[in-house]
């Protein structure tokens, strides 16, 4: 609105100063001259009350000329920046008293906000006038006057700098509760000081007038009168403009509420991951804690919740109860993960299901490629085995890893939902992680959002804005702490500890590589639990220097002579390019588009208005 006014006001300066240029070039003309829109006469009478309130009387004779309009718009300005502090705003409080018109003339009104002003609008949005109308309104302001040393002063736009018709005619009188002392009255474009045509005064009464007001030129008169004439001595309303700074400001007591909520909402979090978010173990030793009773649920008797440390896992070496590499997996990530979808690939070739050959790369290619054979071993496959074993065979016994790109996605989703239906069935969790994580993430994001909405509250209304920050903080770590709240049943926890004992043998198989000659086909039976852990390279290296290399040609077929560095790269590079692509969907199709007194208007009141 501010900017609004300003562009009008300067746009008025040079409109007025070319007219003047115009005017002292050209005859003179009448000054309704080729106008169908003005104002005839604008009469305001203002009455000081005893109160310091002010109430004014407008007469606003109207000539629509030969345009059809509902009726004109009245614009008060109730804030503007002329505080005379810095940093806010002063107000004017306005009531409307009443409006009424001349006959024929609707009067009907509705009072709206229109950013700095308040807007009456007068007229029928059914009914449609033309010609000359008269419109009476009155209202009440409060906050108007002003206080200084030796008088009381009111300064008032009795004819604003807003309104874009001519008003060939303009008046004001003013009633005092006291002998006026002083008078002044300015015209002309905002900010110009130009005389008005009379300005007197007598008693407790003053007058002004003017003629041929153009468009967007105002009448802004200041009438003293004695201190103590109202009473309470008159106060400017003041509000504080919206600042960050300020909104957010820092004091003794935000500062303190803001501390101990942040304290607060981080000690609910960490309450809710130590009572919610930790495993439940059997009660007793760490022996018990192992191979405690199988039928404990989450929650029993018979459990308790988990120490944040445990003490060292001893060394297994097999897999616990011979479960399959992406089972432990998703037990000890919370996850049935695409990684545990490729090392059960790498299982079933080791077992016999199926071969794993390297693609030649052609120059022009930049990645590798593998083709799996389907193999005709017969035996009862696991539920999630089955799924993804007819599933990268869908469309013949022989597939290239890459033609499974952008096909494989939707079967990649169900064997994962199904590995981790797998571990809900032999009661690891108490419930599913991932609906754990998303309910928990739920609450934090709607936590994060009431911080938010708090915190725009309290920025507009207050100072008090920094009360908001803990709340969204609050929200932020609910939302990371939701990885942590999944917990594993006294059965789940028990099945990670063997299962943390056989991933030492793995990473610490070099220290043991003596006990594997005993083993045969030991290097190929335990890989894909390597890479599931992560350690195909220290499996490879514990084996390497033993002496003949094992015979993987039944399972994997390379393009190189064995070499345990060399087929350690190559099974990762496998497991990794296959997690990638097996999740891989279509690319998606669309587009995107972004497609003061002493000047004239200087006080109170004033605004302007036009026809609707």
């Amino acid at each position: 609105m501010r900017v609004r006014r300003a562009v009008a006001r300067t746009f008025a300066s040079v409109v007025a100063l070319v007219v003047a240029c115009a005017a002292s070039m050209t005859p003179a003309a009448p000054a309704t001259a080729g106008v169908t829109e003005r104002i005839t006469d604008y009469r305001s009478e203002v009455t000081i009350q005893h109160d310091g309130t002010i109430e004014v009387h407008e007469t606003i004779a109207y000539d629509f000329g030969a345009g059809a309009h509902h009726g004109i718009n009245r614009d008060v300005p109730v804030r503007t920046d002329q505080s005379g502090k810095d940093g806010y705003d002063r107000v004017y409080r306005l009531d409307v008293v009443s409006v009424a018109a001349s006959e024929g003339t609707p009067a009907q009104y509705t009072v709206e906000d229109d950013g700095d002003d308040e807007r009456i609008k007068i007229g029928d949005p059914d009914v449609t006038i033309t010609g000359a109308h008269v419109y009476d309104i009155t209202y009440r302001v409060h906050g108007a006057m002003n206080a200084f040393g030796d008088h009381d002063e009111l300064v008032w736009n009795a004819v604003g700098a807003d309104w874009s018709v001519p008003i060939e005619q303009a008046g004001a009188v003013v009633h005092a509760p006291a002998d006026i002392q002083r008078v002044l009255c300015t015209t002309g474009p905002y900010g110009s000081n130009f005389p008005c045509a009379s300005a007197v005064f007598s008693g407790s009464e003053a007058t002004f007038t003017q003629t041929d007001l153009a468009p967007y030129e105002a009448m802004t008169f200041t009438v003293a009168i004695p201190t103590g004439a109202v009473v309470p001595s008159p106060t400017p309303i003041l509000e504080e403009q919206f600042d960050v700074a300020s909104a957010f400001r820092v004091t003794p007591a935000t500062g303190a509420i803001s501390g101990a909520l942040l304290a607060l909402f981080a000690v609910i979090v960490g309450l809710l991951v130590w009572k919610f978010g930790r495993d439940r173990r059997y009660r007793g030793s760490a022996v018990d804690a192992a191979y405690g009773p199988g039928d404990a649920t989450d929650g029993g008797a018979t459990d308790v919740r988990a120490p944040l440390r445990e003490a060292e896992t001893p060394v297994e070496f097999e897999p616990p109860q011979q479960l399959r590499p992406g089972e432990l997996g998703t037990l000890v990530d919370f996850e049935a993960n695409p990684l545990d979808v490729t090392a059960t690939i790498i299982d079933l070739a080791v077992r016999g299901y199926l071969k794993i050959e390297e693609v030649e790369k052609e120059w022009y290619q930049f990645t590798h490629d593998w083709k799996l054979t389907k193999l005709p071993k017969e035996g009862e496959l696991r539920r999630y085995e089955r799924t993804l074993y007819d599933g990268l065979f869908e469309d013949g016994d022989e597939v290239k890893l890459s033609d499974l790109k952008s096909k494989f996605a939707a079967r990649m989703t169900k064997v994962r939902e199904q590995l981790m239906d797998d571990a809900m069935s032999k009661g690891w969790f108490a419930r599913k992680p991932g609906t754990v994580k998303v309910l928990y993430g739920i609450v934090g994001l709607l936590v994060v959002a009431a911080g938010i909405a708090l915190t725009i509250v309290l920025a507009a209304e207050t100072h008090a804005a920094l009360l908001g920050v803990p709340v969204i903080i609050g929200g932020i770590l609910l939302l990371i702490a939701a990885r942590w709240m999944p917990h594993r049943t006294a059965k789940g926890y028990a099945t990670l500890r063997h299962t943390l004992g056989f991933k030492r043998f793995i990473d610490e198989s070099e220290k043991r590589r003596a006990e594997f000659a005993e083993r045969t086909n030991l290097f190929s039976e335990y890989l894909p639990y390597a890479v599931v852990f992560g350690a195909t390279q220290k499996w490879a290296r514990a084996f390497a220097g033993l002496g003949d290399a094992p015979d993987t040609s039944s399972w994997y077929v390379s393009n190189h002579a064995f070499d345990y560095a060399v087929f350690s790269s190559a099974i990762d590079g496998f497991a990794v390019t296959s997690a990638g692509t097996l999740a891989s969907s279509p690319a998606s199709t669309g587009s995107s588009g972004f497609g003061g007194g002493g000047f004239s208007g200087g006080g109170g009141g004033g605004g302007g208005g036009g026809s609707w």
